[in-house]
């Protein structure tokens, strides 16, 4: 379980794969509510499997292009505590469960340049050019996501989403710049691997520190450049210390 959010006491975790009966179980009721509150639009006499939880049951879609991609995601929320079987002894402190569905659409143009990027129902069902096989698997992809949230604060389905959304700039500033920039994952190293990890994030931290106090362009790529072109810089932030931000 990973922990998102924590301020004052208070917290938001995710609830994934590996924790398979909470998983399951949020899954579970989270779909069946979804189709019993479609059911109940259409038809006033329809009776949920949950009246108690379809109460405080509330979802929200968005939809937005991304990285080259569109991306749509559900978020759900319950109030009723009593969803999780967990929560009746081991977590009676929660007071919102919650559900976080995504697909992942790579955009697609023709020789024309026009957008011929399938829908929802087309790519579940079909896949697409640059993305023949859609798949769930955490490493293979990501185009479908579900995962699992829990709280012990009072949450909407869009305060939920708004926190689910938060924890993406520790991968989008950290890890890709890691990644992509410092070429961590385009290493050969082995036995050096965690002395160089370590090393990598030294020179983040001083970049991203001199880029906060407005000696550097806030663009990754051009601070290093000047840091190599500059040894005012280097003096300043790698020899004389760095003050405390506190």
């Amino acid at each position: 379980m990973e922990q998102i959010l924590s301020q004052k006491g208070h917290f938001v975790r995710m609830v994934k794969k590996n924790q398979p009966q909470s998983y399951e179980e949020i899954v579970k009721y989270f779909g069946e509510m979804s189709e019993d509150q479609k059911k109940m639009q259409e038809d006033k006499n329809y009776r949920p499997r949950y009246p108690q939880m379809q109460e405080t049951y509330e979802e929200v879609f968005q939809e937005e292009k991304n990285r080259d991609r569109k991306e749509y995601r559900w978020y759900s929320v319950c109030a009723e505590s009593g969803l999780l079987t967990r929560t009746q002894k081991e977590w009676p402190f929660i007071k919102t469960v919650g559900l976080a569905s995504q697909i992942r659409i790579p955009l697609e143009r023709d020789a024309e340049g026009t957008d011929i990027t399938p829908d929802i129902r087309t790519f579940l069902e079909k896949g697409s050019r640059r993305s023949p096989s859609p798949v769930s698997d955490v490493e293979m992809g990501k185009d479908i996501q579900k995962t699992g949230m829990i709280s012990d604060l009072e949450l909407t389905a869009e305060e939920m989403g708004r926190i689910k959304r938060e924890h993406w700039p520790v991968e989008n500033r950290l890890h890709h710049v890691l990644d992509d920039t410092f070429r961590e994952d385009r290493s050969p190293a082995k036995k050096s691997k965690n002395n160089l990890a370590l090393i990598r994030k030294s020179a983040y931290n001083i970049l991203r520190i001199a880029m906060l106090a407005g000696d550097c362009i806030e663009i990754m790529t051009e601070a290093m450049d000047e840091f190599n072109d500059d040894p005012q810089l280097r003096k300043k932030y790698v020899f004389n210390g760095i003050d405390s931000f506190y």
